[in-house]
């Protein structure tokens, strides 16, 4: 098993970068993905354990040829690895998210949101510090989780984290409002 020096992974980055993008133009994400970046990511980290682990001298033309095709394919599957997880998140949060759902919260008459203003207080009694950073975020300042990410600088991850437990901690809030 070889591994990747500091002397050559510039130029191995130059000449096999291109195989990242293209697997990814190839399983349809563009530049404008909010994953992009991630993807990007971990298109590298693919390409780097495919090296490591590619029996053959790079340095023969035949193999090298080899080494691109079954690079490409590996990274190709890593994305659609990832897209798959993005996916499930996705749809998970979906059902979670329902309690920050903003047309249940449009529906509401001025009366229900002074109830929530109310409880917002207690609610956030009911949350861990992160929790809690989370809800105010969401709520008061209207933030994206791309924006809470950011501004507290943690991963779009840890704020997907965040969002789950709070939802979960809040859903007696919810039964009771929609009683």
């Amino acid at each position: 098993m070889r591994t990747l020096t500091e002397e050559m992974a510039d130029d191995f980055f130059f000449v096999h970068t291109s195989l990242v993008h293209g697997a990814l133009k190839k399983c349809g994400v563009l530049r404008s993905n909010q994953n992009y970046d991630d993807l990007v990511q971990i298109g590298l980290l693919t390409l780097v354990k495919v090296y490591e682990q590619f029996p053959e001298d790079l340095c023969e033309e035949e193999y090298f040829y080899q080494f691109t095709g079954f690079a490409f394919q590996k990274i190709k599957w890593a994305v659609i690895d990832e897209l798959r997880k993005y996916q499930l998140k996705k749809e998970r949060e979906e059902t979670v998210s329902e309690f920050f759902d903003d047309e249940a919260e449009s529906s509401r008459d001025k009366n229900e949101d002074w109830i929530v203003w109310q409880l917002f207080p207690s609610m956030l009694d009911c949350l861990a510090p992160n929790e809690q950073i989370y809800l105010k975020e969401t709520v008061l300042n209207q933030l994206s989780v791309t924006d809470i990410a950011r501004k507290h600088k943690v991963s779009r991850k840890t704020v997907y984290q965040w969002k789950n437990r709070t939802a979960l901690k809040l859903s007696h809030f919810k039964a009771v409002l929609t009683n």
